[in-house]
């Protein structure tokens, strides 16, 4: 028995003491297979995933397919939101929505998802070089369902195809195999697919070229400029604040409150399951790969449609991924996207909710200066007020910003140099008082030079 295969009974031990307590989840409709008999004989992957072989003029490669998808014909409660997706609810997004905020994205050219590929690899190891290539290949389109094709959601099934190698020889057929389902489609969608598996499959084809037939090459699709929306850099924008780590196995327990069955197994253990499979043919532990290949590909759907949701519709009330600091973080975005009304409703709901007083400053500094910039300049000076006597520290020392604000105001839109003077006097009598990690003496020189050119002002007005 293999090291990596110790490990991983080591982890099976671990899982079964606590899955008494952890509820668990699946995306599929059909049952999470058993947990390995360790002591069973070796079994052959064709015997343990339903699939067929597929031949073509570059050889054999293996391909699972399974129907995962829709879900969400009769909701209910206690569904997590992976559990309520509906193929509808994807396909009514507009992924353009985001091409504001991601250029290189090519989203302006991506008006919805029915001609996606939701694209997921599993590699014999990181970074790239001929060294390093795809053994798994998982790919979720939307397919036509029960022969109807007359392209309407209702029509749609979101199908997930999974090319997998059984050695290192049919690299070439799972090649032709991937772009011949590929020219059929026109973006990606993947997770940190845009540094790690289009630029990995580019390197292959590259690679593998002399071995592939005449007529077969890389798909546009994998081209640098094509359609491209990787979920991590959305992802990011909209969670980071709330959660820090947006790795899709967090996403999908505190965002989609989905929780993988007991036969996934970690990314980190991957290549050497596979090299472990190339050495016994034990195909047990890949049947475990081709869960956690199918799981990720259907959790990033369900992630697409609600980023997309997020971005388009951004709500104060209702799913639990509407969160505080998730709040704050789409005003921002909002922002981004020039849409300041939204914008402003999103601040004003995360200031009733937040109670952190960095996430509060954050807050009245962004809603200030959105009101500022409409020159709203009245409302703009009631939130600057209201800032400095909302958020104090326990040593009782406050934020300059808001004082330096109001002086601006006061001097340049009150004509008040009386009002300038006072608050920029109280601005830097917080600068000095506060802790050193917080002073800025460039802050502090800004604000006598105020202060003395305001002087100057009364004196000579006087």
């Amino acid at each position: 028995m293999s090291s990596t295969l110790e490990r991983m009974r080591r982890l099976q031990g671990v899982r079964n003491q606590r899955a008494a307590s952890e509820p668990t989840g699946t995306s599929t409709p059909e049952q999470p297979a058993e947990a390995p008999d360790w002591e069973a004989e070796p079994a052959a992957i064709e015997a343990l995933e339903t699939g067929e072989i597929v031949e073509n003029s570059a050889g054999l490669c293996y391909l699972v397919t399974r129907h995962c998808l829709p879900f969400g014909k009769e909701q209910g409660q206690g569904q997590s939101v992976r559990e309520q997706f509906a193929v509808g609810n994807l396909l009514e997004r507009d992924p353009s929505i985001l091409a504001p905020l991601y250029p290189a994205y090519q989203l302006e050219r991506c008006p919805d998802f029915r001609r996606s590929a939701f694209l997921d690899i599993e590699s014999t190891g990181l970074g790239g070089g001929a060294g390093i290539y795809a053994f798994m290949v998982g790919v979720g389109t939307f397919e036509p369902q029960d022969g109807n094709g007359d392209g309407t959601a209702d029509s749609l099934a979101f199908v997930v195809r999974q090319f997998f190698m059984r050695h290192p020889g049919e690299e070439p057929a799972l090649l032709t195999a991937l772009a011949e389902l590929l020219h059929g489609c026109h973006s990606l969608v993947t997770f940190n697919g845009r540094s790690f598996d289009a630029p990995l499959l580019r390197g292959r084809y590259r690679y593998a070229g002399s071995f592939l037939p005449a007529n077969v090459g890389r798909p546009p699709t994998l081209d640098d400029g094509a359609p491209h929306l990787d979920l991590l850099h959305p992802a990011r924008r909209l969670w980071r604040k709330r959660l820090g780590s947006c790795a899709l196995s967090n996403l999908e327990r505190r965002v989609l409150g989905f929780s993988r069955a007991e036969d996934d197994v970690p990314g980190s253990v991957i290549p050497q399951l596979y090299a472990d499979y190339l050495r016994d043919g034990d195909g047990r532990m890949m049947q475990r790969v081709f869960y956690h290949n199918r799981e990720d590909i259907v959790s990033m759907a369900a992630l697409a449609e609600v980023i997309c949701s997020a971005f388009a519709e951004p709500v104060t009330e209702g799913p639990e991924h509407q969160q505080p600091l998730d709040l704050l973080s789409m005003a921002r975005l909002q922002i981004d996207l020039e849409c300041p009304d939204r914008a402003e409703t999103l601040f004003r709901a995360a200031l009733d909710q937040l109670s952190s007083r960095a996430d509060l400053a954050e807050s009245f500094d962004g809603l200030g200066r959105l009101l500022k910039r409409q020159r709203r300049w009245e409302e703009a000076a009631a939130v600057w007020q209201q800032w400095l006597t909302t958020v104090r520290d326990p040593g009782g020392a406050t934020d300059s910003r808001p004082y330096e604000e109001l002086a601006k105001f006061c001097e340049w839109q009150k004509g008040d140099l009386a009002q300038a003077a006072m608050w920029t006097q109280w601005a830097l009598h917080e600068q000095e008082q506060a802790p050193p990690h917080s002073r800025s003496p460039q802050t502090q020189t800004e604000l006598r030079h105020r202060l003395a050119r305001l002087e100057r002002k009364l004196n000579a007005g006087g």
